[in-house]
């Protein structure tokens, strides 16, 4: 693989031949490091996320589903890496690391100190694991293109599964695995796990809406419409440029408006940014006040709100119709138990109305009180606006990431509003949030970026490192 590699990884940077020093030890003296290996445990976050939840283990009771073992199988690497090194937290990490433990505190109030401590400590586990690992193996932009090389062949891999089960006209994928690991439950200890077995040949707009190795359509969709802004934005080039990019085009075999929206939305800001820079008085002061301009007035204008405006864009208006209950019922329910949520348990709405609870925001507040929901989402928020005010002190190279990221982040945390994260996607989006502080919050010293990179000769970084050449030549 890293032979092949080796025609596409590039970055200019007349620093970076000079090897980084940690973000948490700014003192260490400066040493070559194995850049490739530093970014491995994002890499295989990534990749347990692509896998079937069919792909299981049993031990203690405890399920273990492939992003919850490879959080397990990083723990004493993390473990060693966090006394070892000096780790500088910045007040992000505190916030999200106090978000999970609140998830903790909820369940214990709810369920009791024997059950809660287990079921919330396993909850708490699959997101600040998979937060501190992808926090402490991508440090900069740098980290961040190569393991957008790394996980290429993988995205590939999961759109062109789905493009063959559209083909055939049924799943392929889960069922191969439910063969040879057995079927999964729809809910496991309260959470979405499977998926039902009418959803594996359910069409929407003449095609079967394709899961690939994911739990449901619409994840899939989303999982690969996210890349979208990164790679288009990462100065990368040939086949892990392509096949990125191609992937994340796959996720409209979905057949679902979330990822489509996702997809139109990442594109548009995107060209909005190309465009401001070309055109002196459009810029972001202009755009963002003219957006709010135009949501009131088809909020005043429409017969039912914008809500239901939106509503009636989406491939299943039946649906978006459901999504504005659970939000009426849902936020009533957050209103009677704010602190600590109600857990696992039903929240009060008509008996007619499903059960599931299509946003992750909502459903974090529901399930464990307003905590974790506003903490993890002011990390997401912040992590956008210092990526947008850098952005305009980098070079135009580390200036595209920046908008990039922030751009991804941005549209899949606010379709998070329309559905619920669980097993493959969540561990995905929590390394991206991390992904982002970490860029974050790096020193300016990566945004001069002009040269090469010249990493240490005969050294496996030396073979990927022709993949970045920026596509700027």
């Amino acid at each position: 693989m890293l032979p092949v590699m080796s025609s596409a990884l590039t970055i200019r940077s007349p620093r970076s031949a000079q090897p980084s020093s940690d973000d948490w030890s700014p003192r260490a003296p400066a040493r070559q490091e194995n850049y490739l290996v530093r970014i491995l445990p994002a890499a295989l976050l990534i990749y347990a996320a692509l896998l079937p939840f069919e792909i299981r283990v049993t031990i203690a009771e405890q399920t273990l589903y492939p992003p919850r073992i490879a959080a397990f199988l990083l723990l004493p690497w993390l473990v060693f890496r966090l006394l070892r090194t000096r780790f500088r937290l910045v007040v992000w990490d505190i916030l999200f690391m106090m978000s999970a433990f609140w998830m903790l505190v909820a369940f214990v109030i709810n369920y009791g100190p024997a059950t809660g401590f287990v079921r919330g400590g396993v909850l708490a586990f699959d997101i600040a694991v998979p937060y501190l690992a992808a926090r402490m193996a991508v440090h900069d932009s740098n980290d961040f293109r190569r393991l957008l090389i790394v996980v290429a062949p993988g995205l590939m891999i999961a759109g062109s599964s789905m493009l063959a089960e559209v083909f055939a006209g049924r799943s392929l994928v889960r069922p191969f695995f439910t063969q040879i690991f057995g079927p999964l439950p729809l809910y496991q200890g309260g959470d979405a796990i499977g998926l039902a077995s009418s959803a594996s040949f359910e069409r929407r707009l003449g095609i079967l809406r394709a899961s690939g190795p994911f739990s449901h359509p619409i994840l899939a969709g989303l999982f690969l419409a996210s890349f979208l802004p990164l790679y288009l934005s990462s100065s990368i080039r040939s086949w892990p440029f392509v096949g990125g990019v191609a992937a994340s085009i796959l996720s409209i075999f979905s057949a679902s408006s979330a990822p489509i929206l996702l997809l139109l939305m990442n594109a548009g800001l995107l060209l909005v940014d190309w465009g401001q820079r070309l055109v002196a008085f459009i810029n972001w002061k202009l755009i963002v006040p003219s957006l709010c301009v135009l949501a009131l007035l088809l909020h005043l204008g429409s017969q039912n709100g914008l809500l239901s405006v939106l509503i009636r864009l989406t491939l299943n208006p039946q649906t978006g119709y459901f999504r504005q209950l659970i939000w009426q019922y849902g936020t009533q329910s957050v209103a009677k138990h704010p602190l600590f949520g109600i857990g696992y348990e039903g929240f009060d709405r008509p008996t007619w109305m499903p059960e599931s609870v299509d946003n992750h925001w909502l459903l974090l507040a529901m399930r464990y009180g307003l905590v974790p929901a506003l903490g993890i989402g002011l990390v997401v928020i912040a992590a956008v606006i210092i990526l947008c005010l850098k952005a305009g002190q980098c070079s135009e190279l580390e200036r595209k990431l920046h908008v990039g990221l922030a751009a991804g982040l941005f549209s899949f945390a606010l379709l998070g509003f329309s559905v619920a994260f669980f097993g493959g996607i969540q561990t995905w989006f929590y390394v991206l949030v991390a992904i982002s502080v970490s860029i974050a919050s790096n020193p300016a010293k990566q945004e001069s970026v002009t040269g090469r990179l010249t990493p240490r000769a005969g050294s496996p970084e030396n073979q990927i490192a022709a993949t970045f050449n920026s596509r700027a030549d």
